[in-house]
C-alpha cells in the first residue's frame, strides 16, 4: 500500500542510486514526500509531474529536484512503445553540506535547492542532456566497481552531487523567483489546485470547483485526472494530510484542532483519513518529531 509519507531507508548510507529504471506497464503514480531529497532524471516517457501545485511536464531530458517532505507525484503514460526509464538518487543533504563549504558557489546552487522557497523544480536540459546521460553512466560504472566501500561510496555520491549541480547550473538564477527553466503549464489543473489551497479548509464539494472554473462536474474532473493522473478528492485528501503532518511537527494544537485546520472537522474521521494515508495515527506520527 502507498503511503503520503514514503521514507526511504538510506540505512547511514549518503545515497540510494538507481540507473535508468524501466517500466512498461501503468504508472499512475501516487502522492508522496520522503524525508530526504530526490532527483528525478528522464530518459524517456511521457506524462507529467505534480509539485508545489505546478505541472510539469514529463519528457526526455528533463530533471526534477523534490526537497525534504515535498509533496509531489509523477504520472507517465506508459506502454510498451512508450516506456517510461528514468535515473533517480535520493540523499541526505546533511552528508553533504560540510563538504561543499569548500565550493561556495555550488554550496549556494546546492542551498537553492535543498531549502529555497522557489520555482527551481524542474530543469530542462535540452542539448546538454547527452553530457547527463554520459555522466550518469560512468557513475554507475565506478558505483558498482566499488561496492559497499563506505568512503569510495561517499566520494562517489558527492561527485555526482557536484556533477548534477553544474548541468543544473545554467537553469538556476543567483536571485530567488527567477529561473529559465521553461515548464509546461496545465491552466486548469493548477487553477483547481491553486483554489483548493485557498479553500482546504472548507467543506470542498466539486460543484463548487466547477463552478469556479466554469466548467461542468464532469468535465472539470475528466481534466484534472488527465493532466494530474489522480482524481480531484485524492489531491484534497493529500494537500489536508501534508498540512496536517505540518501542523503536528511544528505546533502543540489538539488533534481535534489540527483536524479542524485542514478541514476535517470530524476527529474520528480524521484519524481514520490520516492513518490510511501516512501509515500511522496523527499521535504516533508527532512522537517521531
Amino acid at each position: 500500500m502507498h503511503y503520503l509519507f514514503d521514507p526511504v531507508p538510506l540505512h547511514s548510507k549518503p545515497m540510494i542510486w538507481e540507473h535508468k529504471i524501466k517500466t512498461v506497464e501503468n504508472f499512475s503514480g501516487f502522492y508522496h514526500w520522503h524525508q530526504c531529497c530526490e532527483v528525478l532524471i528522464a530518459h524517456e516517457g511521457a506524462g507529467n509531474v505534480i509539485v508545489n501545485q505546478k505541472s510539469y511536464e514529463l519528457r526526455r531530458g528533463m530533471v526534477f529536484f523534490f526537497q525534504p517532505f515535498q509533496l509531489h507525484k509523477v504520472f507517465a503514460n506508459v506502454s510498451p512503445e512508450q516506456p517510461y526509464v528514468r535515473s533517480k538518487t535520493h540523499f541526505d543533504p546533511y552528508e553533504f553540506q560540510e563538504k561543499l563549504h569548500l565550493f561556495p558557489l555550488l554550496l549556494e546552487r546546492f542551498l537553492l535547492l535543498w531549502q529555497g522557497n522557489h520555482t527551481f523544480q524542474a530543469f530542462d536540459m535540452g542539448d546538454s542532456f547527452a553530457y547527463v546521460e554520459h555522466m550518469l553512466a560512468v557513475h554507475e560504472q565506478n558505483a558498482r566497481s566499488v561496492g559497499d566501500h563506505r568512503a569510495a561510496e561517499f566520494e562517489l555520491s558527492f561527485l555526482l552531487i557536484v556533477q548534477l549541480l553544474n548541468a543544473v547550473s545554467l537553469h538556476l538564477h543567483p536571485h530567488l523567483g527567477t529561473s529559465t527553466s521553461s515548464p509546461r503549464t496545465f491552466s486548469y489543473a493548477e487553477k483547481v489546485m491553486q483554489w483548493i489551497e485557498e479553500h482546504y479548509r472548507d467543506d470542498i464539494q466539486l460543484e463548487d470547483i466547477a463552478e469556479a472554473m466554469h466548467l461542468s462536474k464532469y468535465y472539470v474532473s475528466r481534466l484534472f485526472q488527465n493532466e494530474t493522473g489522480s482524481t480531484i478528492p485524492q489531491y484534497v485528501t493529500a494537500r489536508r494530510i501534508k498540512i496536517a503532518c505540518r501542523l503536528l511537527q511544528t505546533t502543540s494544537y489538539s488533534i481535534e484542532r489540527i483536524g479542524i485546520e485542514v478541514g476535517i472537522p470530524n476527529p474520528s474521521y480524521f484519524i481514520r483519513t490520516f492513518k490510511k494515508t501516512v501509515g500511522t495515527t496523527p499521535l504516533k506520527y508527532r512522537k517521531m518529531y
